[in-house]
Formats: C-alpha cells, sequence, structure tokens
C-alpha cells in the first residue's frame, strides 16, 4: 500500500511540474524574428544610404546599436531618434520591426550587410520624407 502511494505522489509530482511549464512552443515566424533579433544585437555602421533609390550622404557616420529590443543611433536624426525600442508582436512577417514611434522597419540580410529600410513620412524643412535605406555592417 505504501508503494502504491508513493507511486501516486510522484505521478501527482510530475503532473503538477508539467502543469506549471504553460510555455506554448514559438510559431515558424517567432522563431525567424527571434533569431534574426539575435543576429542583429551590436553596434553597427552604415556602409551607404539611399533615399527613394538614390545614394545620398546626409547620415554620413550613421551607427547603429541594438541591444535587447532597444536601439541607440549616431546621427540618424530624423530618421532615426537618437534611442528608442522596437518590438515585433504586431507584425506580419518575421523581419518587420515596429518602433515606439510606430514607424514600421525591415531588416534582411545580404552576405555579411543587413539592409534597413523605413519609410519615413513626415515632410521637414530638409525635406526628409520618403523611403530610406541603411546598409549596415
Amino acid at each position: 500500500m505504501k508503494l502504491i502511494y508513493t507511486g501516486l505522489s510522484f505521478l501527482a509530482i510530475g503532473l503538477l511540474l508539467m502543469a506549471c511549464n504553460s510555455e506554448e512552443p514559438l510559431t515558424p515566424i517567432e522563431e525567424a524574428q527571434q533569431e534574426l533579433l539575435e543576429a542583429i544585437q551590436g553596434t553597427w555602421t552604415a556602409n551607404e544610404v539611399r533615399k527613394d533609390g538614390t545614394l545620398i550622404t546626409d547620415f554620413e557616420g550613421f551607427t547603429l546599436t541594438i541591444s535587447d529590443k532597444s536601439y541607440t543611433t549616431t546621427n540618424g536624426s530624423p530618421v532615426w531618434p537618437g534611442s528608442g525600442s522596437f518590438d515585433f508582436s504586431s507584425v506580419e512577417t518575421e523581419n518587420e520591426f515596429i518602433r515606439q514611434d510606430g514607424r514600421l522597419f525591415t531588416v534582411s540580410q545580404s552576405g555579411s550587410a543587413y539592409l534597413v529600410t523605413i519609410i519615413y513620412q513626415e515632410q521637414n524643412a530638409r525635406g526628409e520624407f520618403g523611403t530610406f535605406e541603411f546598409v549596415i555592417e
């Protein structure tokens, strides 16, 4: 009888432990997002910047530092604030991120470089609106 109670106790403990582990598996898109997020951690320098497909020099010395889901930039204004955060919880594809200001940007890999694309829609005195592509390494 004691053996039955011991066995049932272990079974009950096992079931409780399994019930506590309610972490749901990641979807394929969530897995791809996690992998991309891990890959882009660090400090990146722009090798070139294009606005609406045309090479520009307005962002000379641009750097983007990504740590977890936060970023800091150098010489990114007005397209990139000096710092902020981003997430990908409400996007449709694995390479889309939404900044804290609601702007969507995408990241795609090309060899050892990444292409960060953002559509900047605010007209200002400098005319800084359009699609910006930052090739970072």
